[in-house]
């Protein structure tokens, strides 16, 4: 009797699995070349996977609109477990059970980068299209409510900062309004589609800080494009060894206490081999800390040149090749660091490289070119050079910081 129930058992087993795959009930996973579970952003380099559950986020988000691409490496930032994205960041939160949330792009860059806004308008009286957060006091209206509830609203961008200002980004002036999360950009005269847009903090703060952005290897990840739709795997590259820095070449005698040249052209002080341009316009720049000068170049042409005083020892300006990330034609820089702290209002024509560290007009000493050393880590400049060189000089201009 027990093996007969045991036939049976068997019997209706069998049928049962038949079944299954006759009416598709049961599913053999298929399998591929590439980890559906994570992705190779061609563009960027870098890879995005559920190891801290981002992948899962950026699908169920509208990640290619609200984040766009990876450009960094998952990363440990204050004991807290991070990736940074094109126009976000995304965080890991052990704390609230392993929650993955949007990082507080659009205060952290507004003070970094010492913005004040106008306080709040009076909160309207009577009925309006505005919508108001009392928690700031600022309304969200046109032409930014729309884009704002149908993007993600709360969640995906938080409470506004600020009243709509009008902006540079990059060369364009745009009508922009931050939020806790993001800023929002308006661009009159666009298709309507595409006049609204985010802008891109994760990328600008991730500059601001130094991160490396350096792509990494796609261990077996699939390769997408920016919007996540496969791509062509990347092949190998070899990366070429840098070229050379320019040799040291010190002003003339006399050219220490001399007011610069603030019209170009101008005439080469002596022979100087000028960097390979890294962009269409062909400009670049030359910082040189031994001799406390600044060069400017259009292509292999020395068209400008100014005295500098850079960082003091402790604020030691950085050396690298760097490139100009963000323009303030006027702020107040405030700061603390090696034990002391200063706020400095006005400063005009500001072009920052890498960090809080910036070219800039300075009004408060006239030591340019001495050899003395006067800046927490700022290139200063002459006020006539700085303005010459914040109106030549684009986003993206290439700046080399050497001895």
């Amino acid at each position: 009797m027990p093996f007969q129930i045991t036939r049976r058992v068997l019997s209706a087993c069998v049928v049962s699995l038949l079944l299954g795959l006759a009416v598709g009930l049961w599913v053999v996973p298929s399998t591929s070349g590439a980890q559906d579970d994570a992705l190779y952003f061609v563009a960027t380099g870098q890879r995005l996977s559920n190891e801290y559950g981002f992948l899962a986020h950026w699908r169920s988000s509208n990640g290619p609109l609200t984040l766009g691409a990876p450009i960094t490496p998952p990363l440990d930032e204050r004991g807290l477990m991070v990736q940074y994205f094109e126009r976000g960041r995304l965080e890991l939160h052990p704390e609230y059970a392993g929650a993955v949330l949007r990082g507080r792009l659009g205060a952290e860059y507004a003070a970094a980068l010492w913005k004040h806004f106008a306080p709040p308008a009076p909160l309207p009286t009577e009925a309006t299209s505005a919508r108001v957060f009392p928690a700031t006091g600022y309304t969200l209206d046109v032409p930014f409510r729309t884009f704002w509830e149908g993007a993600g609203g709360l969640d995906v961008f938080g409470v506004p900062l600020s009243a709509p200002v009008w902006e540079y980004v990059g060369t364009q002036p745009a009508l922009v309004q931050y939020f806790e999360r993001a800023r929002l950009e308006y661009y009159p005269g666009t298709a309507p589609e595409s006049a609204v847009q985010l802008g891109a903090l994760g990328r600008d703060l991730a500059l601001l800080r130094g991160l490396s952005t350096t792509p990494v290897a796609p261990a077996g990840a699939l390769a997408v494009d920016s919007l996540g739709q496969p791509a062509p795997t990347p092949q190998p590259v070899t990366v070429p060894e840098p070229t050379a820095l320019p040799p040291t070449v010190a002003p003339p005698v006399a050219a220490a206490q001399a007011t610069p040249t603030i019209a170009p052209p101008v005439q080469p002080k002596a022979t100087i081999t000028a960097p390979p341009p890294a962009l269409s316009s062909g400009k670049s720049i030359i910082v040189d800390l031994s001799a406390q000068w600044l060069y400017a170049y259009e292509g292999a042409t020395l068209v400008f040149d100014a005295p500098v005083s850079t960082g003091r020892d402790g604020f030691n300006t950085p050396i690298g090749r760097f490139a100009i990330y963000h323009k303030a034609p006027l702020q107040t820089m405030r700061g603390c660091a090696g034990g002391e702290c200063w706020t400095v209002p006005n400063v005009p024509n500001a072009m920052y490289i890498v960090g809080g560290v910036a070219l800039h007009g300075t009004y408060w000493h006239n030591q340019f070119g001495t050899g003395v050393r006067r800046s927490h880590g700022c290139v200063n400049l002459p006020l006539n050079a700085a303005a010459w060189l914040y109106t030549w000089a684009p986003l993206g201009t290439p700046v080399t910081v050497r001895w």
